[in-house]
């Protein structure tokens, strides 16, 4: 019987540490997305649209890259570079307009929560 107090004692103790170690900063949803202006996120949309559909033009020749037997390396460079450059002119354009902007996973312009794409 006491054997199996310590047990439940030691589980309990290394639960109540687990939930403190799980709620630091950066293990879960970092709350609400930052304010957008509706005006400034439509024009942004209208701007970006044909830089998105050429970023998913290139992927989807990135990945038909990918899957050939014998991947062309430097064809695959090539188009990842140009995605690249598409990414970045996208994340300036929002900076110029005053958008919030950060690299995916990060709590910034979430361009498919506002476009709707």
């Amino acid at each position: 019987m006491k054997k199996l107090l310590i047990v439940m004692v030691v589980v309990a103790v290394l639960a109540a540490l687990s939930t403190v170690s799980f709620a630091q900063r950066g293990m879960g949803p970092a709350g609400p997305y930052p304010a957008i202006d509706p005006q400034k996120a439509q024009q942004y949309c209208k701007e970006i649209q044909p830089l998105w559909q050429k970023d998913l033009q290139l992927r989807g020749e990135v990945l038909t890259l990918w899957a050939q037997p014998n991947p062309d390396w430097n064809a695959i460079k090539q188009k990842e570079q140009e995605r690249a450059a598409l990414k970045v002119e996208m994340h300036k354009k929002a900076h110029e307009m005053g958008l919030p902007y950060a690299p995916a996973g990060k709590r910034g312009l979430n361009i498919r929560r506002i476009c709707g794409w």
